[in-house]
């Protein structure tokens, strides 16, 4: 890449308006070119229609002094759901890092609690995180007490209210003071850092400016790269697919200059154009087919649409592979050679994806988005790998091109249709950002409310998908735009399922746990094996003999020394059912559908180990999944996370393909535990060994799937404690060291994870 610096160009700029605040927070509004605004009267209201979503905002020193307030704000706006920012100068400038985002929904009113250390001299406000159309209802930034602030935090970290309200707030309280004594940080400095982690989008939660000025220039290609790829008749041809209509021309000038710019020169760019009726856009495709006769184009008479316009431009192709390129996006320089190289390497690949980041309207590079490797439920639940992506030609005419009927996800159903005739070896994920998309009013890179019908798209797509692989499966609409639940369904025969339950007594949670099963569990055919590691309180073993009246629970009695390995291991040999659920004793059921939901899973020919979403009492997430190489060995995915935040591009509601799951309640075949040999008892006798069970399954061609829709409560290490003993922690840093030898160069490189993310943290952000 020639230019390693954030920004990028762009024609087309628009000024933006400056609010002044007076002492008393009234705006002064200043117009600026092309930008109609008003202020109505005193009510507050500030609208606009302009094409840049930023005001500045300016408070005397006066007015913003140390301490904690609340913000409150109303917005009527073109997109249904947004992100107002909020930059505080507090001596350094707007700074990004520390920008506050107010997440909101169209005339709702929305509220955030914030701190400030230091006089503010000043704030900016962005109402929109992309151009369109708003009215600013109310803005009141109000000083508060740390005692109003604290109640309104903690009650937003347990948003979802159990039947003991005090009590839920009196135990987050604790948790985070907990923390902060084992970490040494002020109490309010860590329930400040949870309630923040509420608001803000973790990909923007470190400077991506420093992290492309970082590691950008080391992946650009050498000289000695470029003439290495291969010899000029060997090198592949790619055809990079360009369907145009109406676009701006600045934007598609600089769509081109990006393509003519690449590092790699064996390329052909293939326009076609749907019958522009801007003569602009037309004469500046014509203009570039006469500089270089690398670029091909096609006119027609219009009204034909994008799936079928881009089949029109791939009719123009003779390359190897075909990129597809939309017309006011941009190319890395590098994009084209990272692809041809990975095909010189890989000669029988058929899939080339690789990830991406956005465009602002003000140039800027944000919302990079670092992807997992091969992951088909993640790709039925959302189209997470979009672009760049690079597919053989000889696939796309397989499949029979793009189709009509699918407007606004026509790309999601190519690769459904593509996903049934590629292999997972035939598939590659270059982990560097080549493709840079333009966020527009129109794009769903702004937002997806912009094309509203591609949801209802995209769901006939996977609709479709499901009816050619002959499966029962049903879809619907996922929590957020352009995202899809499936439901499996379970087989005409329902296979009965063991679910076992170490414990030893702590009658207390193993009562809630065995009750909230029994309760609040809807599959029809489950027995419960209650394995007793030496209880010794006649309470519980009185507990004991009444479950057994129950007719569906057994006790299994296993005397020794604490192995969890070995007690799942000894547990499933007298297990009945056809599928296996291991369950820790301190788990609690929040929705009856859980065991379904997590069965559909297992069932499934190609899926070996199933996971469920874990919270806290606090409704903060504790498990969603395991990430391979945190810590060293494992972490748990967006750990600490709100259990209604969308996680890391949404990834906290979306079935996926995970390297591993917990036990702490996991779901798989039995003939498949013992295929894989169950948990090592011998070297992992408490931790790690699910995730070392994981692993062996995915060795045998499976795949483990994570699920949102089964989610219970994990009162984490309530009835072993933590690992606070000299015994327990050499026990732990052998468990550690075992699974570094045996799996060490996975650990390095979760697939399901991304390269560019951190080890450091379970948040998804850059790694440094």
């Amino acid at each position: 890449m020639k230019n390693n610096t954030s920004k990028i160009k762009t024609i087309k700029r628009v000024l933006a308006p400056v609010v002044r605040l007076a002492p008393r927070l009234k705006p002064r509004l200043k117009p600026l070119n092309d930008i109609r605004e008003a202020y109505q009267g005193n009510t507050g209201q500030w609208t606009s229609t302009g094409n840049d979503p930023q005001f500045s905002c300016e408070f005397p020193i006066f007015d913003l002094h140390t301490g904690w307030y609340m913000i409150t704000l109303d917005i009527e706006s073109s997109n249904v759901f947004d992100v107002a920012k909020f930059y505080i100068d507090q001596g350094k400038g707007y700074l990004e890092e520390e920008s506050i985002e107010v997440p909101y929904q169209s005339r709702k009113t929305a509220k955030r609690i914030v701190r400030f250390d230091r006089k503010a001299h000043g704030i900016r406000f962005d109402p929109h995180s992309s151009p369109g159309e708003f009215t600013v209802r109310k803005f009141l930034m109000s000083p508060v007490t740390f005692k109003f602030a604290e109640a309104r935090m903690l009650r937003k970290l347990m948003r979802w209210c159990p039947s003991k309200h005090e009590d839920t707030v009196a135990g987050t309280r604790e948790m985070l003071k907990q923390q902060a004594e084992n970490t040494g940080q002020g109490y309010q400095v860590v329930l400040e850092c949870h309630y923040s982690a509420l608001f803000s989008a973790p990909q923007r939660s470190h400077n991506y400016n420093q992290w492309i000025e970082k590691n950008e220039a080391a992946i650009l290609p050498s000289k000695e790269e470029l003439t290495a790829i291969g010899s000029e008749n060997s090198k592949p041809l790619i055809s990079v697919i360009m369907p145009t209509y109406n676009t701006d021309v600045g934007w598609l000038n600089e769509a081109i200059e990006s393509v003519i710019n690449q590092s790699y020169t064996n390329w052909q760019l293939c326009i076609s154009d749907d019958g522009s009726s801007s003569t602009d856009t037309v004469d500046a495709i014509k203009h570039w087919s006469k500089t270089d006769n690398r670029i091909r184009t096609v006119f027609s008479e219009g009204g034909a649409g994008i799936a079928s316009n881009t089949n029109s431009a791939l009719a123009l192709a003779n390359g190897d592979y075909c990129v597809f390129f939309d017309h006011d996006d941009i190319l890395a320089d590098n994009a084209l050679f990272e692809v041809a190289t990975n095909v010189v390497q890989q000669p029988d690949l058929k899939l080339i994806y690789s990830d991406e980041d956005k465009v602002d309207s003000s140039g800027e590079r944000i919302d990079p988005h670092f992807k997992p490797d091969w992951n088909p439920d993640l790709l039925l639940s959302q189209n997470y790998i979009c672009h760049l992506v690079a597919l053989k030609r000889s696939v796309i005419k397989q499949v029979g091109g793009l189709r009509t009927g699918f407007e606004g996800a026509q790309d999601h159903d190519l690769l459904l249709r593509v996903m049934e005739v590629v292999r997972a070896d035939e598939v590659k994920h270059i982990a560097k950002v080549l493709y840079h998309w333009r966020m527009t009013p129109e794009s769903t890179a702004a937002t997806a409310q912009a094309k509203s019908y591609s949801t209802d798209s995209g769901i006939a797509a996977v609709r479709d998908y499901l009816s050619r692989v002959n499966s029962a499966a049903t879809v619907s609409q996922g929590k957020y735009p352009n995202t899809y639940q499936v439901s499996w369904g379970l087989p005409d025969v329902v296979p009965k399922v063991s679910i076992i339950i170490p414990t030893r007594d702590r009658l207390d949670i193993l009562s809630q746990c065995i009750g909230s099963v029994l309760q609040r569990t809807d599959y029809p055919d489950y027995e419960i094996i209650v394995v007793d590691n030496e209880s010794v309180e006649p309470a519980t073993h009185e507990y004991f003999e009444q479950l057994k009246a129950q007719g569906n629970i057994k006790i299994l009695k296993y005397d020794g020394v604490f192995n969890y390995s070995a007690i799942n291991n000894f547990a499933v040999g007298h297990a009945s059912g056809d599928v296996i659920t291991m369950m820790n004793n301190d788990i609690e059921v929040i929705n009856e559908g859980w065991l379904r939901e997590m069965v559909s899973h297992a069932v499934r020919s190609d899926v070996g180990c199933v996971g469920a979403k874990l919270l806290y009492k606090n409704n903060m997430v504790q498990h969603a999944g395991v990430i391979l190489g945190i810590g060293g060995v494992a972490g748990h995915a967006h750990k600490y996370f709100d259990a209604e935040s969308a996680g890391y591009f949404s990834r906290l509601h979306l079935t996926q393909n995970l390297s591993a799951v917990t036990a702490a309640c996991l779901t798989v075949e039995k003939k498949i535990y013992q295929q894989a040999g169950g948990f090592n008892e011998s070297h992992l006798k408490v931790a790690f060994n699910d995730v070392d069970f994981c692993l062996r399954v995915g060795a045998l061609n499976l795949r483990n799937v994570w699920s949102p829709y089964a989610l219970l409560y994990h009162h984490e290490s309530v009835s072993r404690g933590h690992e606070d003993t000299q015994e327990k922690k050499t026990r732990f840093n052998s468990e550690a060291s075992y699974m570094q030898q045996q799996w060490g160069e996975l650990l390095n490189s979760d697939p399901a994870y991304n390269r560019n993310l951190t080890l450091v943290r379970e948040d998804f952000s850059l790694a440094a």
